[in-house]
């Protein structure tokens, strides 16, 4: 069996052999992509970061939340594939970067970090969420300060499912976690803390301001859990026992087909909107028509409905709830407000009050760059003379 897989995919040794060639050739196939190539001081392997133009480029238009995750290939030579992933407006997965390390450690999230901040920027809107990893945080707060990190609320709610075994508990952590709101916040919390309190003390001692959407000081819209990196891990799952080439392969041959269909999915819409956002706005709308809205100030109204009142502002783009605020789309509140502000002309302001993060324009520019592969004639050549690296370090 071992000799029919490396007559196909080629042998392990022959992979880390033939990496740094197969980099070059990768890279020369894909202009303006981020690859790299780490050796120690006696040649051997440390790690193979990738990032292709195609994901670069496409990332600029995405919102800024990064999902980080690890998991371990099953090759001959072990190690850990690291992967970056971003979600977009229509929640599918998007790449921005594949790592080979030998270990999950300090060093290894450093470098994979440093590598992606050449084309990922510093800055205070961009939200990292990990599996609580000690590592992730430590090089995070070293080489994006700016940045927010946030703890996989699925994570958590795993760790007190594996220790209660109360699903119900874990239920009203999920609803914690994703509360708008501190009013919200401390309603579900509270129930946590009635049914056990113990799990209160634990969530406590994470931090609110790492877990719950009403903490959270950064914005990772409905982005909350590190389950889209974990499900590229998925994808993934037996192409983890091929040698390092074939699996990077597999990776391009897979992302390049899923940018093609993406890119023609949405490419002779009408609409302005991608299809689940519009789908969002619709149902606002039908939620708004059932709430009295009282203007108090210019662009300011009083919302009442349901037992509960709201404050919108349409000028700074908030309302009480904070879903307007948060999520950059107008709440059922707002959609109140929108209408009692335009009257008849009020379907036509509604694109002006949401972010261009969910517009079909951004969303065929994410997808516009290729991915390509390597040459078959090149990957031929690169097989013929080239040796020196056969374990990693």
């Amino acid at each position: 069996m071992e000799i029919a897989k490396s007559s196909v995919r080629g042998t392990h040794e022959h992979g880390y052999g033939m990496l740094d060639a197969y980099r070059y050739m990768l890279e020369s196939a894909n202009p303006r992509s981020k690859m790299a190539l780490e050796v120690d001081e006696n040649g051997k392997f440390k790690y193979f970061f990738v990032a292709y133009a195609a994901w670069i480029q496409g990332f600029q238009q995405l919102r800024k939340v990064i999902a980080i995750d690890g998991t371990f290939l099953k090759s001959k030579y072990k190690g850990v594939l690291l992967s970056a992933v971003a979600q977009d407006e229509e929640n599918h997965i998007f790449s921005v970067a594949f790592c080979v390390v030998d270990k999950e450690c300090d060093a290894s999230y450093q470098y994979f970090f440093e590598q992606m901040r050449s084309y990922v920027d510093y800055t205070d809107e961009l939200c990292i969420i990990s599996d609580r990893q000690s590592s992730i945080r430590k090089m995070v707060s070293i080489v994006y300060p700016s940045a927010h990190y946030g703890c996989c609320m699925r994570h958590l709610g795993e760790n007190i499912l594996n220790n209660l075994h109360n699903e119900k508990v874990v239920s009203h952590l999920y609803n914690t976690a994703k509360a708008y709101n501190k009013v919200e916040f401390y309603d579900h919390f509270n129930q946590i803390r009635d049914m056990v309190p113990k799990t209160t003390e634990h969530l406590e001692s994470v931090g609110f301001h790492g877990w719950s959407r009403a903490f959270f000081q950064g914005n990772w819209y409905n982005i909350m859990t590190s389950n889209i990196a974990e499900s590229v891990n998925a994808m993934f799952e037996v192409e983890r026992e091929f040698p390092i080439v074939a699996l990077f392969d597999e990776i391009n041959m897979r992302f390049a087909k899923l940018f093609h269909e993406r890119h023609m999915e949405l490419v002779n819409s009408p609409n302005i909107l991608v299809p689940s956002m519009e789908k969002q706005i619709s149902k606002n709308i039908n939620l708004g028509n059932k709430l009295l809205a009282h203007q108090i100030a210019n662009y300011k109204f009083s919302i009442s409905g349901h037992g509960e009142v709201a404050t919108v502002d349409l000028q700074t783009r908030t309302c009480t709830c904070r879903f307007f605020y948060l999520d950059k789309i107008p709440c059922p509140y707002a959609m109140a407000a929108l209408q009692s502000q335009y009257g008849a002309h009020f379907g036509s302001q509604i694109y002006k009050y949401l972010s261009s993060y969910y517009s079909v324009e951004k969303y065929i520019i994410t997808y516009c760059e290729e991915i390509n592969p390597v040459p078959p004639r090149a990957g031929k050549e690169m097989g013929t003379g080239i040796g020196g690296q056969d374990e990693m370090g």
